[in-house]
């Protein structure tokens, strides 16, 4: 049977958690929270302590499985439209998906990858860049510029033009 209730624990590794039913004010015993996939694939997202779930439960309210949460007229999604899928946490970082305008976008003030990245399109930068390794585009590297023009010298500089370098980058 279907039931609705609040998480009143959890056990984060075991993905299980506790539920008071509304209608009887009952606790459950712990039950496994529905994951998207848990074999080969895993996925992991838990339910707060607090949140509404709906529940699948057998007769005797003994054993079952929480679904999932559901909205209330408290707790309201924070996208208006089902063009978009969302994750929004408590410390206001995000992960927004928009499939009407093909955007993903992505709030957080560390974001590590890891492999590599291929990427087609203009890249735009408002902070700089920083690289622990050499940066190298279609022509040349820094490190070659930097070995050609540091050490090159000009000729003729006693306030008129100088010379053209004695190498150019």
């Amino acid at each position: 049977m279907l039931k609705f209730g609040t998480i009143t624990s959890i056990n984060p590794l075991t993905a299980r958690a506790r539920v008071q039913f509304a209608e009887d004010g009952m606790n459950s015993y712990w039950l496994a929270v529905l994951q998207n996939r848990t074999l080969n694939d895993k996925f992991y997202s838990m339910p707060t302590v607090g949140e509404q779930v709906a529940c699948l439960m057998d007769e005797n309210s003994e054993e079952g499985v929480i679904l999932g949460s559901i909205y209330t007229s408290e707790d309201t999604p924070v996208i208006e439209t089902e063009k978009q899928y969302s994750a929004n946490f408590e410390d206001g970082t995000f992960a927004n998906v928009d499939k009407e305008t093909q955007t993903l976008t992505l709030s957080f003030p560390n974001i590590h990858l890891i492999g590599n990245i291929t990427h087609e399109g203009t890249l735009s930068n408002t902070d700089g860049i920083i690289s622990q390794a050499d940066i190298t585009d279609k022509k040349s590297s820094m490190q070659v510029m930097r070995d050609i023009y540091n050490p090159h010298k000009h000729t003729g500089n006693q306030g008129s033009p100088t010379s053209t370098p004695d190498q150019e980058m």
